[in-house]
């Protein structure tokens, strides 16, 4: 710097040498004032929703949907007339008061949920609530049921037992559908103690292959086809099918469309025999009333012939 203003005078080289030491200050403080950062706000949390559906109506295949319909109506004509009974299917069930699941439905967080194809509550009263949140309805199920299709049938069998487990749902039975399928067409468990214990078959109706008994509906379970029959232990009665509800509908329509035509005939043949006992009947009165007139006609004339003799007899004749 000093080989730089050495010709200059004195005081000129003092002022530039002071000008270029206060920038290379000024410079330097600037430099070494830190730069403001912009802290994002904390965020918000998503809230927790627990909606009532999600946006998918239809089960995996129509076999499971057939065989979800016909047990849920079997089940529901067992306890017809029954007071404080739950029958519902694929109800989203909430076991997790204010934690989320991993899933997400329609784009939301919810809660911790799980939807059997076939719950049944005894002893509660649901109103028209949509949804079951376990710590509002203060009991789990007493019974559910899942008809497995390939894409779910490990969760259903194994995850979803666990979990059922866990929740203290009393029975939990696993129906597959499908007959061309291999393995057991139907799994029951009971909650014994702290886990479940795989039922056998009922050793009643040993003779009907896989019936299974669940003492907390009162009722057997057996593989028919794609369907399973629902059978009434206690009066040893089994409900119909919606196509055989329907063959019993017309076959009771007919069976009463006959006794009314019978009615009909016999009331008739009974109408003709009070005819034909009421023309009788006219008859015997009209005979008697020949014969009474006869006879008073017989009396009459035997008082004027005794009359006559007797008048002849006074006159000697």
């Amino acid at each position: 710097m000093a080989t730089e203003c050495y010709a200059e005078p004195a005081r000129d080289c003092s002022t530039r040498m002071a000008r270029m030491t206060d920038k290379s200050s000024i410079e330097q403080r600037v430099v070494s004032v830190p730069a403001t950062v912009s802290v994002p706000p904390p965020a918000v949390p998503e809230p927790l929703e627990y909606p009532d559906s999600d946006g998918h109506f239809l089960p995996d295949n129509p076999l499971q949907a057939n065989a979800v319909v016909e047990l849920r109506n079997s089940l529901r004509e067992h306890f017809r007339g029954v007071p404080n009974v739950v029958v519902e299917g694929d109800m989203f069930l909430y076991y997790a008061r204010g934690e989320a699941d991993e899933r997400r439905v329609l784009g939301r967080r919810v809660g911790k949920f799980v939807a059997p194809d076939l719950i049944v509550v005894l002893g509660h009263d649901l109103g028209d609530r949509s949804t079951y949140k376990l710590w509002e309805e203060g009991k789990p199920p007493d019974f559910a049921l899942e008809v497995v299709s390939p894409p779910n049938e490990v969760r259903n069998r194994r995850d979803k037992k666990e979990l059922y487990e866990r929740i203290r749902i009393r029975e939990y039975f696993v129906f597959q559908p499908d007959q061309a399928r291999t393995g057991p067409r139907l799994v029951g468990y009971e909650l014994k103690g702290s886990g479940y214990r795989q039922l056998g078959p009922d050793p009643e109706l040993a003779r009907e292959a896989e019936s299974m008994r669940s003492e907390v509906l009162g009722v057997s379970f057996r593989p028919e086809g794609a369907f399973l029959r629902v059978r009434d232990l206690q009066r040893g009665k089994d409900y119909p099918w919606s196509a055989e509800w329907g063959a019993q509908l017309e076959e009771a329509t007919a069976a009463r469309r006959r006794a009314e035509e019978r009615a009909d005939e016999e009331a008739a043949a009974r109408h003709r025999e009070a005819a034909a006992r009421h023309r009788e009947a006219e008859v015997r009165r009209q005979a008697e009333e020949r014969a009474d007139e006869e006879a008073e006609a017989r009396r009459r004339a035997e008082a004027r012939l005794a009359a006559l003799e007797a008048t002849l007899g006074r006159h000697g004749l």
